[in-house]
């Protein structure tokens, strides 16, 4: 009888207490009951709970474990043992407490686990309002998972309190309704049912209005925003996000970890990264004061990922290496491989090839030591990918045949599209154009097929109301065939009308979207024009550059016999001028007014060329030019050539138009043409044109170099580093230097 008192007693008190605050989230360790009424011994595992969640369910396990003993060793103190042992009402709230501790650990099924014994016992000593409060912490346990069942499960789950209420064996109060509306709003968001979320929390936010002394008008505003961040509307999830921030009471409710945490992914998705990196910040600062290093740890990677996405690779490391410290504490192997996955895949966008195969080779070794079978195809297609860019096209292959297995085995289109996109490429590059048409055949049918996946997986809720829609609209059409049989006359001629004005409508459409095209037709062409040249003087810039390389520097690519030909007179001069006067011109004068001498410098230079001259705009101080010449041409006449016009060039400021010239010829080497390709002969140019500034620094007055290999000069020579390569074929003398003046006052080193 006195043990059935103090339960009892407890039963009443506890009721004030039946539903906390709601933390809603699919990653964060959520708080649905952190003010459960738990024996004094058992304070300390709420402290714990977010922070060391394996220490809480000890300390549980302990405190039970000592009860039991007690039990057992006094059993002749019959009454003492009653007023002090735990009640069936204690025991629940202990059970719901170690359960929620599970969930905060990221172990879901063990904590479904303790809430499914508790609920097949259904013994009368425990009061509804506790077995409801389960059921609640169950659903919204579930609706935490990724997986379509565990959402079925849950929506099953709460339906059971919806039906205690329904027939009055429950009545819950205005903060229970209030937790009530968020888990079930949570859980048909979970099923893509956006418009049943929303108006779920709507409902919940008029019962935050009657719990003012809590946070849950806070938690309501998050839920909307997050409703809408789901949906892709970004502004106004940020806006709800900004109204949960002003309403919250108590900066130490988990909430505020959490909203920072959201806010910087929605404005990732809004390519904001400033304040993105600026709320993943304040969310890893919040984990950290708060002692949960798993959510630090997510922070930490959230914060690497945005990092490496706008190039700030060094940074992005120091906190994967930082999350990787933490993660081995909980010696989650899953998450471990991950991150080294990660890791790896920053190292490749790095250009570091050695540390990227280093990171990315462990990685695949753990998926596959570990089953990750996905992660593991990922890893085989980096490491191809990093293969490819090494020019290792066979080592590519053999991975990538491997990961083509293991696409077979999860059958996803999205993974063969990937895969049969670098076969295609390694194919190609290794000359096998039947594969690698097969491969790019191959690709077009995944991503088809990848595509049609898309818009087929549709949530389970969203196919029930699509199929009572479909038995809606056979009766509406059922009805309508009748009501058409009586005024077939009527109905005609209203049909054709609509018929009539659909045309017009279509007719419409069709000329304005033409219209719409031919205007982004115009402004392609207008921006690829502006791509090939350079704002300020109107010459061909690099990307034009890169386009006529191929065809007028490569003309004698294919004769052998090239030095005891006519093949002669396809020579190229390529002269790199660098425009020295334009920095004292840009540190004396206004932007606008230098801008504007480089515009008629530009018009002027275009006007002395000849059909045999091309003019490049290498950058904003350096221009190229490439002229078909003589094989024995004399560089001094093309070096005063280029002289004079910068002497006859006139303009409103009196200035010296220093200019230095560095000089070679195509092709470099004359019994071997094809052995130097355009870029390093460009590099070789860059060699030359810093000697020639050299000159003109030291002489005060506009110089000359040019650089040319003699003739039996053997390509073997020049492998490897161009730059140093070609100095020390300078300090050999296998390169000639010419210049305007005295060659021996250029320092090569």
């Amino acid at each position: 009888m006195a043990a059935f008192l103090v339960d009892i007693k407890h039963m009443i008190l506890r009721f004030f207490y039946a539903l906390a605050f709601i933390l809603f989230s699919t990653t964060a360790a959520a708080s649905l009951f952190n003010q459960l009424i738990l024996p004094n011994e058992l304070k300390r595992s709420q402290v714990v709970q977010y922070s060391q969640p394996y220490q809480c369910i000890q300390i549980i396990d302990e405190y039970l474990q000592i009860q039991k003993k007690d039990v057992f060793s006094a059993i002749s103190r019959v009454s003492k043992i009653r007023e002090k042992s735990v009640t069936p009402s204690d025991l629940v709230l202990i059970k719901q407490q170690k359960a929620l501790c599970y969930f905060y650990a990221n172990n879901i099924d063990q904590a479904v686990v303790i809430l499914d014994k508790m609920l097949v016992n259904k013994t009368h000593n425990v009061p509804l309002h506790l077995r409801q409060q389960s059921l609640l912490i169950k659903s919204h346990i579930l609706a935490q998972s990724t997986t379509l069942a565990n959402f079925q499960l849950a929506q099953e789950t709460i339906e059971q309190v919806l039906n205690s209420i329904a027939d009055n064996t429950y009545n819950p109060t205005a903060n229970g309704y209030f937790a009530l509306k968020i888990i079930a709003g949570e859980i048909a968001l979970n099923l893509n049912n956006y418009e049943e979320s929303m108006a779920l929390f709507r409902e919940a936010q008029t019962f935050a209005a009657k719990t003012p002394l809590t946070n849950n008008a806070a938690w309501a505003a998050y839920a909307i925003g997050y409703n809408y961040q789901q949906q892709n509307k970004l502004t106004l999830a940020i806006n709800f996000y900004n109204k949960a921030l002003q309403k919250l009471l108590d900066n130490n409710d988990t909430l505020n970890g959490l909203l920072t945490k959201k806010m910087s992914q929605a404005y990732i998705a809004q390519d904001n990264f400033k304040l993105a990196i600026n709320f993943a910040n304040q969310s890893a600062q919040y984990y950290q004061n708060l002692g949960n290093k798993l959510q630090l740890s997510d922070s930490l990677l959230a914060l690497a990922s945005m990092h490496r996405k706008i190039k700030e690779y060094n940074l992005s490391l120091v906190y994967y290496f930082n999350a990787l410290d933490l993660l081995k504490i909980f010696d989650d192997k899953n998450r471990l491989n991950a991150v080294y996955f990660e890791v790896g895949k920053t190292y490749l966008q790095m250009g570091n090839f050695s540390l990227a195969e280093q990171y990315l080779s462990n990685a695949e070794k753990l998926f596959y030591t570990n089953g990750q079978s996905t992660l593991l195809l990922e890893s085989l297609v980096h490491l191809a990918n990093l293969a490819i860019q090494q020019q290792h096209y066979d080592t590519a292959l053999t991975r990538l045949n491997k990961a083509l297995v293991i696409a077979r085995k999860l059958n996803n289109s999205k993974q063969f599209e990937t895969v049969y996109l670098y076969l295609a490429t390694a194919y190609e590059e290794t000359d096998q154009y039947a594969k690698a048409l097969d491969s790019y055949k191959q690709f077009v049918r995944y991503n088809k097929l990848s595509n049609f996946d898309t818009k087929k997986a549709l949530p389970v809720s969203n196919q029930h109301k699509e199929n009572n829609e479909i038995k809606s609209q056979k009766i509406d059409q059922l009805q309508k065939q009748v009501t058409k049989l009586k005024q077939a006359k009527h109905n005609l001629l209203i049909n054709v009308f609509l018929l009539a004005a659909i045309m017009l409508i279509i007719l419409y459409l069709y000329y304005v979207n033409n219209q719409k095209m031919k205007s982004q037709r115009q402004d392609v062409e207008q921006l690829e024009n502006n791509y090939n040249i350079h704002p300020n003087t109107g010459l061909n810039n690099i990307n034009s550059l890169k386009q006529y390389i191929p065809t007028p520097l490569q003309e004698a690519r294919f004769y052998s016999d090239w030095e005891y030909t006519d093949k002669q007179n396809s020579v190229h001069s390529c002269a790199i001028i660098s425009l020295d006067f334009l920095q004292p011109l840009r540190q004396k004068y206004s932007l606008s007014l230098v801008n504007k001498i480089e515009t008629e410098l530009g018009t002027y230079l275009l006007q002395q060329l000849h059909d045999s001259e091309r003019l490049f705009q290498l950058n904003d101080s350096q221009l190229l030019l490439v002229r078909k010449v003589n094989k024995n041409y004399d560089p001094a006449i093309i070096a005063n050539y280029i002289l004079d016009w910068f002497e006859q060039f006139d303009c409103q400021l009196d200035f010296n138009k220093d200019i230095s010239i560095g000089m070679v010829s195509h092709p470099f080497l004359f019994k071997y043409p094809t052995a130097i390709d355009s870029k390093k002969l460009l590099n070789i140019a860059t060699l030359a044109l810093s000697g020639a500034t050299q000159l003109s620094r030291k002489n005060k007055q506009n110089s000359w170099v040019q650089l040319s290999a003699l003739t039996y000069t053997q390509p073997a020579f020049f492998h490897g580093d161009i730059w140093n390569r070609s100095k020390q074929a300078i300090e050999k003398g296998l390169v000639k230097v010419i210049s305007s003046t005295d060659k021996n006052d250029i320092n090569w080193l």
